[in-house]
């Protein structure tokens, strides 16, 4: 939704009330201007910044945007996309989330659903899936792989991806990977309508945070499964371990024990000959981060937290461009400065997770965006916005020489939240290579196919 469309949408006097921290900008009194030229004074005035158009004056030294040295882009993934014993417990034989993907429809006219992978659903399972999804990654730029790893009744779970997949790939050494470990619960993804009409999405499993042993157990599996081979990603040689809610760590087992938790892990990791270990929280920050342990911070996808703080509820469809430049030039700065830790930036090629809802039955005539959609949709995705979004990356990194050159990526291959970069029937290869551009790979969609 650009400028112009909002303004009708919303109505001259709805927007003329807005605060001015919703959208970061000055804002008019109705009473302030004749009436004939209110419109166009708000027009004028209220301009919310967007990429890529905004991105040099944003930056403001343009020489910012060049690539960093030794930059690394590390990128989430989330192994759904195969059959599971932990699915075939919820669901039946055989279950996958690309059941979602496929019977995904839209919410409101012009809404992109369903979003079809181009390749196919290939199987996440399988070496030669992984060798294909390798190879792009290669050629995209992407060094690393962040694995979304899950710990249920006392044992790994969604891991089949990993260890019969990846790890048994060709050629998995053209790209590093590593585990977040995923402490929340897991919830049965197929919504429920219930006779009060509300909807429910029961938990169906605790997650490994639940008790200190169960921390360990999980914890200390990952560091001698995985942190010894040959492409596990590390920091100044030490494994990288990524934590998904160190908020929620904190709250189920106590900071001292998170704290000692940790000390005993990179103890653990010593024995078996690392240096130590990297902890990275990869979102919901705690302020206790130094204390306990973490090395850096970052947000898994920023998008749906600027969306709620930096537009207004009556936006429901918040413009991905928007969200973008709030991200880059709000978000980033306000993390580096109030984190006690570095913070690595962020970063979405897009959002929309309504796959996995069902629709709410009315939309008011007042737009609010807590009642309809219920959720955020991201408007306006596109290749051209997300290659700005990583050249900001470049300036922010580039600006802060205390902060790694590392930016994140959500998602690799996460179809029913809306945010993926593989390949999909919207924009073909064109996240992809966006990305690639951004990094100078400039004739990376010359590659498709050969």
């Amino acid at each position: 939704m650009d400028r112009r469309t909002f303004l009708k949408s919303v109505g001259v006097k709805g927007m003329a009330a807005m605060t001015a921290s919703v959208v970061g900008t000055e804002m008019l009194a109705a009473g302030d201007i004749p009436g004939e030229k209110l419109s166009e004074a708000l027009e004028r005035k209220v301009k919310a910044n967007r990429l890529p158009e905004d991105l040099n004056m944003l930056v403001d030294d343009i020489s910012l945007l060049s690539k960093p040295r030794n930059l690394t882009v590390a990128c989430y993934t989330f192994p759904n996309y195969h059959v599971s014993a932990l699915h075939n417990k919820i669901y039946g034989p055989n279950w996958t989330e690309y059941n979602l993907v496929r019977s995904a429809r839209p919410w409101f006219s012009g809404h992109a659903q369903p979003r079809g992978p181009l390749l196919g659903e290939l199987d996440e399972s399988k070496p030669e899936t992984w060798e294909k999804y390798n190879e792009l990654c290669k050629q995209s730029g992407i060094d690393v792989l962040i694995w979304d790893w899950y710990w249920y009744n006392n044992e790994p779970c969604l891991h089949e991806a990993l260890e019969n997949g990846f790890l048994r790939a060709s050629n998995k050494n053209d790209v590093k990977f590593a585990c977040m470990w995923t402490n929340h619960p897991w919830y049965v993804l197929y919504p429920t309508a219930m006779t009060n009409g509300h909807n429910v999405y029961p938990p169906s499993f605790r997650p490994a945070d639940s008790s200190l042993k169960e921390c360990w157990q999980s914890l200390s599996y990952i560091i001698s499964r995985y942190c010894h081979l040959e492409n596990y990603w590390r920091i100044d040689d030490k494994p990288v371990i990524c934590i998904w809610d160190p908020n929620r760590l904190e709250k189920m087992i106590g900071m001292s024990q998170t704290k000692q938790l940790f000390a005993e892990l990179v103890g653990f990791a010593k024995k078996l000959g690392h240096k130590g270990l990297h902890f990275h929280s990869s979102g919901f920050y705690s302020p206790n981060s130094k204390e306990v342990g973490y090395n850096t911070a970052g947000s898994y996808n920023p998008f749906t937290w600027v969306a709620d703080n930096y537009q207004p509820k009556n936006v429901e469809l918040p413009d991905y461009g928007i969200a973008a430049a709030d991200v880059a030039f709000k978000l980033w700065p306000k993390h580096h400065h109030d984190f006690d830790i570095p913070y690595l930036p962020s970063l979405s090629p897009g959002w929309d997770s309504t796959p996995r809802y069902i629709p709410p039955l009315v939309r008011p005539d007042k737009p609010n965006r807590d009642t309809w959609p219920g959720c955020v949709i991201l408007e306006g995705e596109n290749p051209a916005s997300f290659k700005a979004l990583v050249q900001a990356a470049f300036a922010y990194l580039n600006k802060h020489k205390d902060v790694p050159p590392i930016l994140t990526i959500a998602c690799f291959n996460e179809w029913t939240e809306g945010h993926y970069l593989l390949p999909d029937n919207r924009f073909g290869y064109g996240m992809l290579d966006a990305l690639a551009e951004a990094l100078g790979k400039g004739d990376n969609h010359l590659l498709h196919g050969k």
